[in-house]
C-alpha cells in the first residue's frame, strides 16, 4: 500500500508542476545602478517569433556611451524558469519566477561589472 501511495503522490506533483510563461511585457523597476551599468528600462517585451525562438525587446540607458538605446535579442525558448543570453560577449541571466509573473535579471558586462535588475508583470 504505501508503493502505491508514493508513486501517486509523485504522478500528481507532475500533473501539477508550474509551467513557465515568457511571454509578455514586464515592467522594469529602479533596481539596476545606471551609473554603473547598462539598464533595461520602461518595459521588457518577450515575444514568441518563432515556434522554439523568443524575442526580448527593451529600453536601456546608462552612463557608459555603449549602452545604446535598446536591446533586442533573440534566444531559444526556454524549458525552464532560467535562461541566459549571450550578446556582444554580455552574459544576460533571466530568473522567471514560478508564477510567471516576477523577472530577475544579472547582468554581467564584459568589462566584469555585475549589475542587477527587476521586473514585474504588466
Amino acid at each position: 500500500m504505501l508503493k502505491v501511495t508514493i508513486l501517486l503522490f509523485v504522478q500528481i506533483s507532475i500533473l501539477f508542476a508550474a509551467t513557465p510563461n515568457w511571454v509578455g511585457s514586464f515592467n522594469i523597476d529602479q533596481t539596476c545602478d545606471p551609473d554603473r551599468c547598462c539598464c533595461f528600462h520602461g518595459q521588457i517585451i518577450i515575444t514568441n517569433r518563432y515556434p522554439t525562438t523568443y524575442t526580448l525587446a527593451a529600453g536601456v540607458y546608462g552612463a557608459a556611451p555603449y549602452c545604446g538605446t535598446n536591446h533586442i535579442l533573440s534566444f531559444p525558448k526556454p524549458t525552464g524558469f532560467t535562461t541566459m543570453i549571450v550578446s556582444d560577449g554580455d552574459k544576460f541571466h533571466f530568473q522567471l519566477s514560478k508564477d510567471s509573473t516576477e523577472l530577475s535579471i544579472t547582468y554581467e558586462q564584459e568589462d566584469l561589472a555585475r549589475c542587477v535588475g527587476h521586473a514585474v508583470r504588466g
